[in-house]
């Protein structure tokens, strides 16, 4: 078998059959799909067990209790079989061709990982846009660590690619040698952090320019609305990278990662700060305000660059945190 795809899957019922759809009807490759329910309390579950009994290609795996994406795909990487590990949101798709375009370009570069561009879909109006610009990746290239960690900060000239986001097609044999899973205590960017493992034991990935990857972006997702909780976790984890890349002598790697870091700190104390003052806890939010050695002007940075986003959020009625989002 060539393709296993793995599909994290929590309150998804109203994406999940689209989603196993699209990876079904892939022509040119050998496949399974592997479904990880989170313990959906919809009819998520009922829905992928249908599709499983129409398709034997389709299976479901039930965890016992909520554990978060990592957890989720940890299970399905397990329980997969094919030669790639292929990673599908539940409420993304995949275009027609995708597994197989990607398939044939790992096996010709000897690729470890392969990506491709994306399309971004807003959940809103369904207008979609390339996540990499026509013209910003020419052909089919390799990428290394220094380019992905950059690629993980917006910049003026690209400010929506962002390569933590991509859903590469992992060569399971490379993720096995290699003893490599997502962090589970990590429920926020869990993706980039696996991938930072990847290349540094030495993975070879390469991206495709044509978007092949549906990837639906909706107000209330993780993604979308980090949690301080969610954010500090991803501090912690930098941090310890910093750490060990200084002990290394590693200079040029901790460069990349305090560069990160310092991104992902302008995100926490200013999530922090801001929702602290929605819940009228003036005290907590001057906690986060002056945090730090340089919270202040990373808050400020932040506030300007959320600006345009609170403004258009406000003439749409406001801004509410989905319930039971935790911090």
């Amino acid at each position: 078998m060539q393709v296993s795809v793995v599909i994290p899957a929590f309150n998804a019922g109203q994406y999940i059959e689209a989603a196993i759809a699209s990876a079904t009807q892939q022509d040119g490759v050998s496949l399974e799909v592997v479904v990880v329910d989170d313990r959906s309390t919809d009819d998520t579950r009922e829905k992928v067990r249908r599709m499983a009994a129409a398709d034997p290609r389709v299976s479901l795996i039930v965890l016992p209790q909520n554990g978060g994406p990592s957890v989720a795909r940890n299970a399905g990487i397990a329980a997969a079989q094919g030669q790639w590990i292929a990673l599908l949101d539940a409420d993304d798709a995949y275009l027609p061709g995708r597994l197989a375009t990607l398939v044939a370009l790992g096996d010709e570069q000897h690729a470890d990982l392969v990506a491709d561009n994306m399309m971004l879909v807003d959940a809103g109006d369904g207008s979609a846009v390339p996540m990499m610009a026509p013209g910003f990746l020419a052909c089919p290239r390799a990428i290394d660590l220094p380019e992905f960690i950059a690629r993980n900060i917006s910049t003026p000239d690209a400010p929506r690619t962002n390569y933590g986001f991509l859903k590469p097609l992992m060569r399971r044999a490379f993720l096995a040698s290699h003893g490599l899973r997502y962090d589970e205590k990590v429920r926020f960017a869990e993706d980039f952090a696996l991938y930072v493992d990847c290349l540094r034991a030495g993975a070879q990935w390469w991206l495709h320019p044509e978007p092949m990857y549906r990837y639906l972006v909706r107000p209330d997702s993780l993604t979308q609305v980090q949690t301080t909780g969610d954010l500090d976790r991803l501090r912690r984890r930098q941090r310890r990278l910093l750490s060990e890349a200084k002990d290394q002598g590693d200079h040029a790697f901790a460069t990349l990662i305090r560069r990160h870091l310092r991104n992902v700190d302008r995100c926490y104390y200013y999530r922090g700060f801001t929702d602290e003052l929605k819940a009228k806890r003036p005290a907590a939010a001057l906690g986060y305000l002056f945090g730090g050695a340089d919270s202040v002007p990373l808050v400020v940075q932040e506030g300007a660059r959320q600006l345009p986003v609170v403004l258009r959020k406000a003439l749409q009625g406001g801004y509410r945190r989905p319930a039971g989002a935790a911090r």
